[in-house]
């Protein structure tokens, strides 16, 4: 168990370095637990300072432990009204020889596939979008955008999140109507903004309140945090929190109360090219022709190209539906009378919002919303 928590505290480590990395304005999704699994399949295979930057950068200790990671995303299940995927797939230049301890390392957790990179990357970038695609079941198209598979490439590694579930706790549709959104400095704005009241995990904090969701069919739930003054001041402060960890600590101990919740229905979708991000939290060599993966092959050595992400949340009465993928190309060279509610919560101004495994605290998904689309 020591271990399964250290790797979660290091994907939650990460999600919050990504979260203030990509979340400045607007709205936005991602999937700290996909990015992870994407460069974990890749540290597996680094060594010296390129194992050292992105060990570092991913909060593990080395390539040892990279794909301890992997394994925790896996243990997820879905069950009934619960469909959850997470498939990590290597895609290999045809050719390419694989060190056998580096397959055997990410073996089962991860499948391969033989590509032509060499001789048709046009054709190998759209059976790897193709897969993509069909894992999300349609959310997640284009992945790997144009120009960023060639000739040079020599192997991908992708993966996939996809969940659709229901509440447990489901927002009579009844109860939806159009109420005013406040957004940080600009005009208020109409949203359809959801009613419930029901017993849910909640927690009051130093500057937020804070709410539990649950998914039916399994341990799935997603995380409200609203602050109580601008989001802006609030991501200022994340890190003396504690992280999103320290937001949803006292979250998922579960206590909970009668709350009278009112939710935006809302969707985002985002796509993000990682190279500078993971730059500025240090993954520098990488990059460059310097990098070591040698632990992965011994034939032409390899770089990273690219590292490309694209998320979905879709946020309703009855559940949320979110996808996400992660690819790094690496290249050589009612009327009843309610009782009364112990907490009222209004979420109408801008909030911090986290799709979790509730019994390790594993982030998903995480973004926030700012304001409702024009």
């Amino acid at each position: 168990m020591a271990g399964i928590a250290q790797e979660v505290q290091a994907d939650t480590a990460f999600g919050t370095d990504l979260y203030l990395k990509l979340a400045a304005t607007g709205n936005v999704v991602l999937s700290p637990a996909s990015i992870a699994a994407a460069l974990r399949m890749a540290l597996a295979g680094a060594r010296g300072d390129t194992a050292a930057e992105l060990a570092a950068a991913l909060h593990v200790a080395g390539p040892d432990e990279a794909a301890e990671g992997l394994a925790q995303l896996a243990a997820i299940r879905p069950g009934d009204d619960l469909t959850f995927l997470a498939p990590n797939i290597m895609w290999l230049e045809k050719a390419l020889a694989v060190r056998d301890d580096y397959a055997a390392r990410l073996s089962g957790t991860v499948s391969v596939r033989r590509c032509d990179f060499s001789r048709a990357p046009e054709a190998a970038r759209q059976a790897i979008n193709a897969a993509v695609t069909e894992q999300t079941a349609g959310k997640v198209t284009g992945l790997v955008p144009p120009g960023a598979i060639d000739s040079l490439t020599r192997m991908v590694l992708t993966n996939a999140v996809y969940l659709n579930a229901l509440w447990v706790s489901q927002f009579p549709a009844s109860g939806t109507r159009q109420q005013p959104f406040y957004p940080e400095r600009s005009a208020p704005a109409p949203v359809s903004l959801m009613h419930l009241q029901a017993r849910l995990a909640y927690h009051r904090g130093d500057g937020y309140q804070a709410v539990l969701l649950p998914y039916r069919g399994g341990s799935l739930a997603m995380a409200v945090v609203l602050p109580d003054g601008p989001l802006s001041e609030l991501a200022g402060r994340l890190r003396g929190l504690g992280g999103l960890g320290g937001l949803l600590a006292g979250l998922l101990p579960g206590a909970q109360c009668l709350v009278d919740l009112g939710l935006p229905r809302f969707r985002v979708d985002a796509g993000f090219m990682l190279q500078d991000t993971l730059h500025a939290l240090g993954v520098r060599a990488a990059f460059t022709g310097a990098a070591d993966f040698s632990g992965i092959t011994g034939d032409d050595p390899l770089h990273i190209g690219a590292v490309v992400h694209k998320a979905y949340v879709d946020v309703g009465e009855k559940g949320t539906e979110a996808a996400a993928a992660t690819g790094v190309a690496f290249v050589a060279l009612g009327m009843a009378r309610r009782p009364r509610p112990d907490v009222t919560l209004v979420v109408d101004r801008p909030f911090l919002f986290a799709i979790v495994e509730t019994g390790s605290g594993l982030p998903l998904f995480l973004g926030q919303f700012t304001r409702p689309p024009r």
